[in-house]
């Protein structure tokens, strides 16, 4: 039987400590969701232990942050992300390994080892001895492939959100365009994006944001603005809620 590796940490915060004891990852635990994410294209797969090391990555994971998996196996979120960014994703963790629920459809724009883009859906799911929460399995899969082989009606939505990022769109505008009625676009959105259309514009908008903040030395509220946001906090809140960092954070890490 093939055991994750045992580690014992102790931290201190004032007058608290907490130990944390790894608990062992029985291989029966861990095989069926690492032979059934190994090698699926455009799926990014890992497992953590309850102290948040990674005990298992796909290549997919191994693509997103340009290390092979001897390089990231035993080390946590913080070793690999931005500190913004790790404390989000670690957060997730805790919260799927205290309540014991998973998390599903958190959609997230991850840019990528070669400083791409991508937009993704992540859940994340406890792993169980009996009743004793052993870690965390995470899948997250690559929208692009769905957005590039969209319905003709909401490619062409996606391309006019994108030339009119700045405007105050409304799902009835965009099922227009789509020359479908606000029904038939929500439904068929969820149906190829996992996501509704608010979402999507929601996505369309974080997504222009990134690449002015990364391409040009805009302020945050010319950004926001620029974006069609409602304001620079509405646009602050959204995406951190997002990426896990605030757009000041972002820009300072790229």
């Amino acid at each position: 039987m093939l055991l994750a590796p045992r580690w014992a940490v102790l931290c201190h915060s004032g007058d608290v400590a907490v130990e944390l004891i790894q608990k062992t990852i029985p291989d029966e635990v861990l095989r069926p969701f690492t032979e059934l994410v190994d090698g699926i294209p455009q799926v990014m797969a890992s497992a953590k232990g309850i102290d948040g090391r990674y005990v298992f990555v796909n290549t997919g994971f191994c693509d997103r942050v340009g290390l092979g998996p001897d390089s990231i196996l035993g080390k946590r979120v913080s070793d690999l992300f931005a500190p913004e960014m790790a404390a989000s994703y670690a957060e997730q963790d805790a919260d799927v390994i205290k309540t014991g629920k998973p998390l599903r459809g958190q959609l997230e724009l991850i840019v990528r080892a070669d400083g791409s883009l991508g937009w993704y859906v992540t859940n994340k799911s406890s792993l169980r001895v009996d009743e004793d929460v052993v870690g965390v399995a995470v899948l997250s899969i690559d929208l692009q492939s769905q957005v590039n082989s969209a319905h003709a009606g909401l490619a062409q939505v996606i391309a006019a959100v994108r030339r009119d990022i700045h405007a105050g769109w409304r799902v009835a505008q965009m099922a227009d365009v789509a020359g479908l009625s606000s029904t038939q676009l929500e439904r068929l959105c969820r149906r190829t994006l996992g996501i509704p259309p608010q979402k999507l514009l929601q996505r369309l908008r974080l997504e222009h944001a990134v690449q002015l903040i990364t391409a040009t030395s805009l302020s945050m509220g010319d950004v926001s603005a620029e974006c069609g946001f409602y304001d620079q906090a509405s646009f602050t809140r959204q995406f951190r809620s997002v990426l896990g960092l605030t757009p000041g954070a972002y820009r300072r890490i790229t």
